[in-house]
């Protein structure tokens, strides 16, 4: 009986102890499950306020953005040099239109005959469209290549250009009988022209 009693009681502090152990288990996976949705409301807070300072960022540089932006417009619009410059090269293609249409009028009695006429005519429309799809694809290329390199660099280069021309576009043309249009494409290529050079020269610099 004394035996029985004895393995009774083993038996028990087993169960007690095994009881105890999963109490303490239970309480342990309690404790990390309270602490990983603290770290998780943690994680959320952080991320909203992220959120709201990234928002409140962009809402910030959009604003001083559009106000560089028509600072530039409105130096523009003070700016008499670089209105003719405008004109000047919208006016060009419109030109170009006139001239040709004067001469297709006049086709009819330059030609010696209407099938010299017909082929001028077929020609030089065939060319003009060749002239402009070329233009179109040039445009296009150059856009695309532009768009690989364009970084920080490039965009602090093309806006202080466009800048600098806005502000001083009547003094430049008083010294520099050119069109400042021309001046920025100048600029903008001479820096990637330079900047080509450099990493070919000192490629340790862009690693």
């Amino acid at each position: 009986m004394q035996v029985n009693q004895s393995s009774v009681e083993a038996v028990e502090q087993a169960k007690k102890k095994q009881e105890e152990a999963e109490k303490q288990a239970r309480q342990e996976e309690y404790q990390i499950e309270r602490e990983k949705n603290r770290a998780d409301m943690e994680i959320q807070r952080a991320r909203r306020k992220a959120k709201s300072e990234i928002a409140d960022m962009k809402e910030n540089q959009f604003f001083w953005d559009w106000g560089y932006l028509c600072v530039i417009f409105f130096s523009f619009l003070q700016n008499g040099a670089f209105q003719q410059d405008v004109l000047q090269l919208i006016m060009i293609p419109i030109n170009w239109c006139k001239e040709y249409i004067a001469w297709f009028e006049r086709l009819e009695y330059i030609s010696d005959t209407a099938g010299e006429m017909l082929f001028k005519g077929f020609f030089s429309m065939l060319m003009i469209t060749a002239g402009i799809l070329g233009c179109v694809f040039l445009v296009w290329a150059g856009v695309e290549q532009y768009k690989k390199i364009w970084d920080d660099l490039y965009k602090m280069v093309l806006i202080s250009s466009i800048s600098f021309v806005a502000v001083l576009g009547n003094l430049i043309r008083e010294y520099l009988p050119l069109n400042l249009i021309l001046v920025i494409l100048f600029i903008n290529i001479g820096t990637i022209l330079l900047r080509a050079y450099l990493k070919k020269k000192y490629p340790q610099m862009y690693d």
